[in-house]
């Protein structure tokens, strides 16, 4: 039987979200806008995850299951856009709830004007004994002030710094994204990141919708908040794929712009290995990152005093390492509140 073709296909991966499946999936069921479809992509979940999901499907003929081997968070997202019918696609993790209204809020916005990505807002949260604790500011520092202003991608990169580079808080046009290829690296770690540039880099119109209607979990042993030196080899073994990039776009200028982002982002992989307790743990990652070619790649792109002076420190000699590793824990210290990868 052909499906219809609804306003909003909402993809969630999930792998062993039992804990928070639930609580995710009624956040969409329970949206006043009902014109929509969950594709549910199953990614080798070996907890209840998968008997969750068959029990909200006996209840709702909206869910569309796909059950796949473990793959990971990327090729489970890809394989949601494949099935996906709708006009406009949202992402939400399985930890991660909507908030009541979002669906409708995004549909009344949307048809002001046709856009290839609609940023919205968010807040993160964390759980606690009397609740949640969440967070007093927005997840992106974005105002009313960037409302209604259409432009690309690579102008919003530039606008904002790159601080919005969160999947989950955009809805795309299904359209732009397959016609485009435009898909999820097969990185274990970081494949988001790397979906965010290649997304505006192609799109020609972009726009800001101050709502937030994303909800953020913040838990142990998540993506963002694993700071293992398992997570942490992923991230530097992936960054070949960003690094990539920058060549995507025309001008010379968003070339450098983007290289700069992809630079500071080596140097947080850097600060993350330079931090670890474990002399052995530190020494495997610190070789990874010079043989996976991010020593180099910053050191071609010292765009800006910061990344310059960064170079110099990582660039010191060996007998160096005390001065290096307090550089590390300082800049940690520094910059822990501006990024979650610290």
């Amino acid at each position: 039987m052909t499906r219809r073709t609804p306003a909003f296909s909402v993809i969630i991966p999930v792998c062993n979200m039992e804990a928070y499946l639930a609580e995710c999936l009624d956040s969409v069921l329970s949206q006043d806008f009902q014109d929509y479809e969950i594709v549910i992509v199953n990614d080798g979940s070996t907890d209840a995850s998968l008997s969750i999901i068959s029990r909200y499907m006996d209840q709702d003929d909206r869910l569309v299951l796909i059950d796949q081997a473990n793959a990971g968070t990327g090729p489970a997202r890809n394989a949601g856009i494949k099935a996906a019918k709708a006009e406009g696609l949202l992402f939400l993790d399985a930890d991660d709830c909507l908030a009541p209204g979002a669906l409708d809020a995004l549909h009344q916005e949307r048809r002001k004007a046709p856009c290839d990505i609609l940023i919205f807002n968010g807040r993160s949260f964390r759980d606690a004994d009397n609740g949640r604790l969440w967070d007093e500011k927005p997840y992106f520092d974005l105002g009313p002030d960037d409302e209604n202003v259409t432009d690309t991608g690579l102008s919003w990169i530039e606008r904002t710094g790159g601080q919005i580079q969160q999947p989950g808080m955009k809805l795309y046009n299904r359209q732009f994204i397959v016609e485009g290829r435009i898909a999820f690296s097969d990185a274990c770690a970081g494949e988001d990141y790397y979906f965010f540039y290649v997304s505006m880099i192609h799109a020609r119109r972009v726009r800001y919708f101050h709502y937030q209607g994303y909800c953020r979990r913040y838990r142990p042993g998540s993506s963002v908040t694993d700071l293992s030196i398992r997570s942490t080899r992923q991230r530097i073994a992936s960054f070949c794929c960003v690094a990539a990039t920058p060549s995507l776009a025309d001008l010379p200028k968003h070339r450098r712009l983007i290289a700069s982002q992809h630079a500071y982002y080596a140097a947080v992989l850097w600060v993350r290995s330079m931090v670890r307790t474990d002399p052995e743990e530190r020494n495997v990652l610190l070789a990874d990152f010079r043989a996976f070619g991010l020593a180099s790649y910053l050191c071609q792109n010292r765009w800006d005093w910061k990344l310059a002076a960064f170079y110099r420190i990582i660039s010191l000699p060996r007998f160096c390492l005390p001065l290096q590793r307090l550089s590390a824990f300082l800049l940690r210290r520094l910059y822990q509140s501006k990024t979650r990868l610290l």
